[in-house]
């Protein structure tokens, strides 16, 4: 813009020069010279001046169409993270929707179980087994013991894996007995809370997976859990005969690596092995 004053500028200035000219030597030739020399400094800048405002209108032309080039790779670019974002939240609600079956499955199956057991308890009624109400009462109240420790280990995912396991899984029967008063609640981080609830999975599925057709059409492992001397021990123990426990030993030892949980066994009962994990102290 500062070019474009200039110019013109100098053009008007250049006047001067013949007009002080034809004025001292009042000379026909010099007022010639006068007028060509203005007629050719108007050509000139009108010249100029088309140059100059249609290379302007070609910077404008060439900005615009910058900035919609620019605006159309924005769009793409949000489209394509609006696509992304769209697939993690449907790949979410699909996983979602899975929790939501499991809990549905879960839920039926521990109402089939009260049922059962209430069935069971009115028939003792009804005959006037006594002995049998007071039994029958005792196992309800165990269970319902058992499943409120399993709630209070303060791990939400592994609860939810425990208390849901029957539900979702009927190759194996697994059986949980925790020490009362045990809890994980604010004792690990959120890494080592999702670690371990990995390692006790995939443990499980290593006694499923290395037992094999042999060691049962729908067999019992026991998961006990206690702590002490700092840590809480998940002791996973065969009900019956475990025939491959070297190959799950090995299956495990590889879950456990470049994790902070530990896992040992004896030589007495190989297939019984602990997984040890150390947590904070309770306040």
């Amino acid at each position: 813009m500062k070019q474009s004053n200039q110019v013109p500028t100098l053009l008007l200035i250049s006047i001067i020069i013949p007009l002080i000219i034809a004025y001292w030597t009042q000379s026909w030739i010099a007022y010639i010279v006068l007028g060509i020399w203005i007629v050719a400094t108007y050509a000139k800048g009108v010249q100029y001046t088309r140059r100059f405002y249609e290379k302007r209108e070609q910077v404008q032309l060439g900005e615009y169409h910058n900035g919609q080039s620019k605006m159309a790779v924005k769009k793409k670019q949000y489209q394509a993270e609006h696509q992304k974002q769209r697939a993690v939240i449907d790949q979410a609600h699909t996983k979602l929707d899975e929790v939501y079956a499991v809990a549905v499955d879960a839920l039926s199956h521990h109402r089939h179980d009260w049922m059962n057991e209430l069935q069971l308890l009115y028939g003792y009624v009804q005959l006037g087994k006594r002995d049998k109400q007071v039994e029958c009462v005792e196992r309800i109240k165990e269970q319902m013991l058992a499943e409120s420790r399993v709630s209070k280990l303060g791990i939400h995912s592994l609860v939810f894996y425990l208390q849901s396991f029957k539900a979702v899984n009927r190759s194996i029967q697994l059986e949980v007995e925790l020490n009362d008063g045990i809890t994980l609640a604010d004792r690990l981080g959120t890494e080592q809370s999702e670690e371990l609830t990995r390692v006790i999975k995939e443990t499980v599925s290593a006694y499923e997976q290395f037992g094999g057709s042999s060691w049962g059409e729908c067999p019992t492992l026991f998961l006990m859990v206690s702590e002490y001397e700092g840590a809480v021990h998940f002791i996973f123990e065969p009900e019956e005969e475990y025939p491959n426990p070297d190959g799950v030993w090995e299956a495990i030892d590889l879950i456990v690596q470049d994790t902070q949980i530990t896992a040992t066994r004896t030589e007495e009962d190989p297939a019984s092995i602990s997984l040890q994990v150390l947590v904070d102290s309770k306040n």
